[in-house]
């Protein structure tokens, strides 16, 4: 089954800039490179437990070297290290690591994130478990007053800024904002409610501050406040595109199309060439039957952003499953998959486009290049498989071949 899962209008997540338009080149190699992260983190738990520590070493610091350039976060591998560096017996890279850990999710203006409480307790565990018990139990209490303290007003960072004689109410208003998207960052959605609050009071006619709690609100689930900020916001400033294209996404998840549509409208007067707006306008007129104007907008995102591999995509549906134009979403996917060579997931949607234009022969050498570019993977298996079975018949003798090797893939240990 195809995965292409670009919008879901049943559970819209309100995060200001989609950023659809992201390379996909980075994307596509983040993706192929997981996958053989993956495979050689197997590798290092073979090692690992043949000794060979050096070996093991290697390659977590190959991976790490790998992802640091693609600024990606390295707590994984560096948690990795500690615990070879402790199964080795070299506890003192072991604990060297763990502080570092600690030294890279913690910040220099007093907030004590939550994503710092399990490598806290990894590294108490550690201490515990070498015999240094009174050194973990601060750590531990840090941990557990983290944790205490998670759903509770910053009042020590708020009283810092608006006692600030230095500050004027400009300067605080901002400050109490960054405050909250520093919690808001932190996946820490009541923190930055309450900082938000405080910028309201200091301001209740600016709009940063009600957008922003809107945005905790919709992630605390409490979809009605979160449509009164984005009102307040809107008094405060009409022309908002940012927060007009943010209440019609919060509109489709209240199953209100027509208001979410009107909002799209107005965001996209105030930019027309916003990708993302024109995206979720699009997936919303295919939600109400409207396709040749759901392709239009998916061709005016293609225009705006030429490398824009999500609307191919969303577009070859159109034309394949409403259109039933199966030549023209061919041509969309070939265009993806020339962003995009070694997506399986874009080889999977053109062999069912394929077979749905009966053309199964070259079906299933899309599904052998499925499998060629994953062979760990059973997806291009089980797409050959279907192939198989729909030239073929229920009993064919290919896919029940795919179909086995699928079974020793599942089996094979992780």
């Amino acid at each position: 089954m195809l995965k292409q899962i670009v919008i879901a209008l049943s559970s819209v997540v309100m995060l200001s800039g989609a950023c659809w338009a992201n390379d996909i080149e980075v994307q596509e190699k983040i993706r192929t490179k997981s996958g053989e992260w993956m495979a050689q983190m197997r590798q290092v738990d073979k090692l690992k437990a043949q000794k060979k520590w050096d070996e093991a070493e290697a390659i977590i610091r190959k991976i790490m070297d790998e992802r640091q350039e693609l600024k990606l976060n390295l707590s994984g591998e560096k948690r990795s290290l500690a615990e070879l560096f402790t199964a080795s017996g070299k506890l003192a890279d072991a604990e060297k690591m763990y502080k570092e850990q600690i030294a890279d999710r913690e910040t220099h203006d007093g907030v004590e994130d939550f994503i710092l409480v399990p490598v806290l307790n990894q590294y108490a565990e550690f201490l515990r478990a070498h015999g240094r018990a009174k050194e973990a139990v601060p750590i531990e209490q840090r941990a557990k007053a983290i944790e205490a303290d998670v759903n509770k007003p910053p009042k020590k960072q708020i009283a810092a800024i608006m006692g600030d004689a230095k500050l004027n109410n400009n300067d605080k208003y901002s400050k109490l904002c960054d405050l909250g998207k520093r919690y808001l960052d932190s996946d820490n959605a009541t923190k930055a409610s309450f900082a938000c609050t405080e910028a309201i009071k200091v301001n209740p006619y600016k709009s940063r501050a009600y957008k922003m709690r809107a945005q905790t609100y919709y992630q605390l689930e409490k979809l009605q406040l979160a449509l009164d900020d984005l009102n307040n916001a809107l008094k405060a400033d009409p022309k908002d595109a940012e927060a007009l294209f943010d209440r019609g996404r919060l509109y489709q998840s209240l199953n209100k199309p027509l208001k979410a549509l009107k909002d799209f409208d107005s965001s996209i007067a105030l930019r027309p060439d916003d990708v993302d707006t024109l995206g979720y306008r699009a997936k919303q007129y295919a939600a109400l039957g409207q396709i040749d104007k759901a392709i239009a907008d998916y061709t005016a995102a293609i225009k705006a952003q030429p490398r824009s591999h999500w609307a191919y995509i969303q577009r070859s549906l159109l034309y394949r499953d409403n259109k039933k134009d199966t030549a023209q979403a061919l041509k969309d996917i070939d265009k993806a998959l020339s962003l995009a060579p070694r997506n399986i997931d874009d080889w999977e949607l053109r062999a069912e486009t394929l077979m749905k234009a009966r053309r199964m022969k070259e079906a299933t050498a899309d599904a052998t290049k499925m499998i060629e570019i994953e062979p760990q993977s059973t997806q291009g298996y089980s797409m050959r498989s279907r192939i198989y079975k729909t030239i073929e018949g229920p009993k064919s003798k290919n896919a029940a071949a795919d179909l086995a090797t699928i079974e020793k893939l599942r089996k094979a240990p992780q």
